[in-house]
């Protein structure tokens, strides 16, 4: 973990002087005090109605299992968010597991994260490439090749994870068996406790097997990504750039792709990095673009992680505590619950 932690900051620090070596200084500061602020009032807005809509698509994933108090949801939400803009080695969707395990003793830690998982890795990743896709018919855009790998590779992660929850849902014992038959050389005491592990995760995907709500958990998915879009254009009219409505969301892919490098706590840098990218590629300068690169990550840094702190204050918890108990379970791979 140490290694990684210093990987990541490292990281960080890389891209940080690639976006600031050839920043004038004076003129970013002219930039940044030359902003209407009053604009990050509808993009934070935006940014909190997102997470919103990320505590009411969580409800619908978890009905099959349990109806869920939204209050549980949001603040598992908030907190664990929170935790990945303090905490080193995105540690935060563990921090949303062991958040919502806490509250609600009725559901285990495996099923929650198996909703966490198909949410990350199946619905936000469609919903991206969906509206990539509509870019690309609609808007005058010129892409390589090498995007276009990039993009079939991400859908083709998308539709295998689908398929991968689709099969583990329907079979979950016989996926099981599938996974620990090629594990053979394990000790039979650690094939049963994956065996069991796969079941758990599977209570956590019976969503899939609900059309009405696989319908609304993709309708949410699509709704909190419009609105994150949408966020970033209020950011936009802050400096004053005259820029198409679609660059918004160029941007937001741009930035979702640029935070799965390691990086330190709250990406920064990383975030950084695709916010500038994508500025510079439709004719913004560099001390115009880091300087909007900067007011957007404190637009989402600071109101999500105060409201992650609001609650886990409110839930009794401390950072600490989450920290060791997320390590726990990113080292332990398969847990042992009651």
């Amino acid at each position: 973990n140490f290694w990684s932690i210093l990987l990541g900051l490292l990281i960080s620090a890389v891209f940080l002087y690639l976006i600031f070596r050839n920043v004038n200084f004076s003129e970013l500061g002219a930039a940044l005090k030359g902003a209407n602020y009053l604009w990050l009032i509808p993009n934070i807005f935006f940014v909190i109605l997102a997470m919103f809509q990320r505590a009411e698509r969580w409800k619908y994933m978890l009905k099959p299992l349990l109806y869920m108090k939204y209050g549980k949801l949001l603040s598992a939400t908030c907190i664990g968010f929170m935790a990945n803009n303090v905490l080193p080695l995105r540690l935060g969707e563990f921090v949303r597991a062991y958040a919502l395990a806490k509250n609600e003793r009725r559901i285990t830690k495996s099923a929650s994260l198996a909703t966490i998982f198909v949410e990350r890795m199946v619905f936000d990743l469609l919903a991206l490439l969906l509206i990539l896709a509509v870019i690309l018919m609609f808007a005058p855009i010129k892409v390589d090749g090498e995007f276009k790998v990039g993009a079939t590779l991400s859908l083709l992660v998308a539709v295998t994870g689908l398929i991968f929850a689709v099969v583990i849902v329907m079979k979950p014992e016989g996926s099981g068996r599938l996974i620990t038959k090629y594990l053979f050389f394990l000790p039979e005491k650690v094939k049963a406790a994956i065996n069991q592990t796969v079941i758990k995760f599977s209570r956590g995907l019976l969503f899939l097997k609900n059309f009405k709500y696989t319908v609304w958990v993709s309708a949410h998915t699509l709704f909190l990504w419009l609105c994150m879009g949408i966020s970033n254009i209020f950011v936009f009219y802050a400096f004053g750039f005259d820029l198409p409505i679609y660059a918004s969301y160029v941007l937001l892919i741009v930035v979702s792709i640029s935070i799965l490098i390691p990086s330190s706590p709250g990406f920064i840098g990383v975030y950084h990095g695709g916010v500038v990218w994508t500025l510079h590629y439709f004719g913004i300068g560099a001390d115009e673009a880091v300087s909007c690169a900067i007011v957007l990550h404190a637009a989402q840094f600071i109101p999500i992680t105060l409201m992650g702190f609001i609650y886990l204050y409110k839930e009794g918890m401390t950072l600490k505590q989450l920290e060791k108990e997320a390590m726990k379970e990113n080292g332990n791979g398969t847990e042992q619950e009651q």
